[in-house]
């Protein structure tokens, strides 16, 4: 399991951004800068074929284009987000 939250402030809905990889579960959270409560959640499944372009467009909801490519960034450096084939297909 890894986990990071990213202290982002104003640019981002809450001011942080915590994701959380456990197996094949990506879970994204918008916590408050002050209580850190959850203020939105977001979880997907990597490997299906459109994971990328969810977690990307979750993420322009709720932070900057480089923001979101940074944790983009540091999602893919810890679990493929490539489709992949299945047999018989």
């Amino acid at each position: 399991m890894a986990t990071k939250t990213f202290n982002i402030g104003e640019y981002a809905i809450g001011g942080r951004i915590k994701v959380t990889i456990q197996g094949k579960v990506i879970k994204i959270e918008a916590l408050d800068w002050i209580t850190r409560e959850v203020v939105s959640t977001g979880t997907t499944l990597a490997g299906l074929h459109n994971t990328s372009e969810q977690l990307t467009n979750y993420l322009y909801d709720l932070t900057s284009s480089y923001y979101a490519e940074q944790i983009m960034d540091w999602i893919g450096d810890r679990v493929d987000l490539n489709k992949q084939a299945l047999g018989g297909f």
